[in-house]
């Protein structure tokens, strides 16, 4: 269980005044739905060994508060803030969100995620939903009835869209779904699958189509659910998902045939710059937690923190996160700047700057966990402890999302150095 520590650093968030009713909502939400679960599972929450069940899968009654806590953030139209009015979001661009993101994060590592919609909920691939597609699965989703997965990866494709093995054939006014989706968020419990599948081979950035369909519907039609992938942080909630002569209709088509790829493409853009928020408001709390071990762990007679040393170290911990919160902060502004950013095409110059953000926020948030586990010492290597989890998550981020080197790779490009 984890809880909000009062810091210096609060006075540096400069949070707009029109967002002053979106963090109360969102503090009021941790306070009345988070907190309380959160205390309730501390017994789960707070050991590995019983964070999953006997399957080594996220045990049952922390996804059911996950659940229970989007329904309420829902509710407040917390939840998908992200989103248009016209979906039934908030409406608030990458800027805004940045500072609601970090306020969620910023509470630590235990239930507080679930107030935002994350790769298991309401992302902006609804935008590209059909109208017959709105009750069924866009309204549920936005307002946290329901979780998502997102099928994309596979073991021999990640980056690169086009190592992609799952298809999709037509057959009569039908499509039949073939393959296997791996390193799968949400894997087994989602009630909504999106998954891109080649539908035109050899057709370039045609090539590829999403579909989207109520997991359960198609049980045993087809859908099934693989093996679970045991990931460095153990979060029992990644596997394999698997399609075998799946029948799907025209209607489970998500966007256009074969404009698959623009939107993959927008969605790998959200999961990056989602980085921001995430990444603030956990080493925001990295930060917090290292001070007051600092101040209060005594050593040769004198806090630790008296120790110049030690003093660098979080120095280095505050330019981190300052310098990468500027950042993010900027290049949200201008990607805000010409209108709502999931608009495709999108320029190279914002590209890279996308890149810029995901890249910076991975490492320097890896770097703000790694000093605060080193000061912890023999507590920070602890595998249930908040600062070890979030070592961990740092670690683990450098690598979805495009990895830190595609992120390079894709800057360098769009500054000229494409040669082929």
């Amino acid at each position: 269980m984890t809880s909000h520590v009062t810091s210096p650093l609060d006075v540096e968030l400069h949070i707009p005044a029109h967002l002053d009713a979106v963090i109360a909502e969102v503090t009021d939400l941790y306070e009345n739905e988070v907190a309380p679960r959160e205390r309730a599972l501390d017994h789960l929450l707070s050991d590995q060994s019983k964070f999953l069940d006997q399957d080594g899968r996220l045990h049952k009654d922390i996804i059911a508060a996950r659940r229970e806590i989007m329904a309420a953030a829902g509710a407040k139209n917390i939840y998908s803030a992200h989103l248009p009015e016209s979906l039934g979001g908030r409406g608030l661009g990458r800027e805004d969100m940045i500072y609601v993101e970090e306020k969620v994060y910023g509470y630590g590592v235990g239930l507080n995620p679930a107030l935002l919609s994350w790769s298991e909920g309401a992302t902006p691939r609804l935008l590209h939903a059909h109208a017959h597609q709105k009750e069924q699965f866009t309204d549920p989703l936005v307002k946290g009835l329901k979780t998502s997965l997102h099928g994309v990866t596979e073991t021999g494709a990640g980056s690169n869209l086009y190592d992609m093995k799952t298809n999709a054939v037509r057959k009569g006014s039908d499509w039949v779904l073939n393959g296997t989706k791996a390193y799968i968020t949400n894997y087994f419990d989602a009630d909504v699958a999106q998954v891109l599948a080649i539908t035109n081979p050899g057709g370039g950035r045609q090539s590829f189509t999403y579909f989207m369909f109520d997991t359960k519907e198609y049980a045993n039609k087809g859908y099934k659910i693989g093996k679970l992938y045991q990931t460095m942080f153990g979060d029992g909630y990644t596997g394999e998902i698997h399609f075998e002569d799946m029948v799907l209709p025209e209607s489970a088509v998500l966007g256009e045939v074969n404009g698959g790829f623009d939107i993959a493409v927008m969605s790998f853009n959200y999961t990056r710059m989602r980085r921001a928020g995430m990444c603030s408001g956990w080493n925001k709390y990295l930060i917090e937690k290292t001070l007051e071990r600092v101040k209060t762990r005594i050593v040769g007679g004198e806090p630790l923190g008296a120790k110049q040393g030690i003093q660098w170290m979080i120095a280095d911990m505050y330019l981190d996160w300052q310098q990468t919160r500027s950042l993010s902060l900027d290049v949200a502004r201008a990607i805000d700047t010409p209108g709502p950013w999931w608009n495709l095409p999108r320029p190279s110059d914002e590209v890279r700057r996308i890149c810029a953000l995901k890249l910076s926020n991975d490492e320097s948030f890896y770097r703000v966990a790694d000093r605060a586990l080193q000061i912890h010492g023999g507590s920070g290597v602890l595998r249930d402890t908040d600062i070890n989890k979030l070592f961990q998550i740092a670690r683990n981020l450098r690598i979805p999302g495009g990895t830190d080197e595609v992120q390079r790779t894709t800057i360098a490009e769009t500054l000229g150095l494409r040669f082929n």
